[in-house]
């Protein structure tokens, strides 16, 4: 089973906080949602989410040239490379054969399905409290990828795949 992967991004000022990723090859993508609370302290809320995002391409490619994309094993070696201010929810999913995806989330950004155009299933978000997402951030104060919620699930040819961050899912 193939994926055919697009993206659109439509940030909220100049450049919004958001970053994600392709490897359509790979058959994974990604995203993360820079914590905008860090402007109050003049670090760019966007360059954790793109570090992050960056780090796991680099991830996707080596584990597909040794036998196959582990989500979670991706994010955990995007999180230990990635070392700029700041904190990020983050999101990675991956197509296997017999179409398995298995999906990793730390947060509020995810995914759901649509089969026949009807909601077949929706990732759980992981909030500390309301406006308190787990997130992923360069000192140990933060979250960590063990923490992540990690699920695979059965899709189909032409099931629909929409990954977003809060800001979609809020708006939506």
């Amino acid at each position: 089973m193939d994926m055919i992967c697009g993206s659109y991004y439509f940030p909220k000022k100049n450049k919004g906080d958001d970053a994600h990723f392709i490897c359509a090859q790979e058959r994974t993508i990604g995203v993360a949602d820079g914590v905008g609370g860090w402007a109050k302290l003049g670090v760019d809320a966007s360059q954790y989410a793109r570090e992050l995002m960056r780090n796991s391409i680099k991830s996707v490619k080596k584990q597909q040239a040794f036998g196959g994309v582990d989500p979670r094993r991706v994010l955990n070696e995007a999180y230990v490379k990635t070392r700029c201010k700041g904190s990020s929810t983050a999101c990675i999913l991956t197509l296997k054969d017999k179409g398995v995806l298995h999906f990793v989330n730390v947060g509020d950004s995810g995914f759901m399905v649509l089969r026949n155009y009807r909601l077949l299933y929706m990732s759980p978000r992981q909030q500390h409290g309301f406006n308190h997402p787990y997130q992923l951030g360069y000192s140990t104060r933060f979250d960590n990828p063990r923490s992540a919620t990690k699920i695979k699930i059965r899709v189909f040819p032409g099931d629909i795949l929409v990954l977003g961050t809060d800001g979609l899912w809020d708006n939506m």
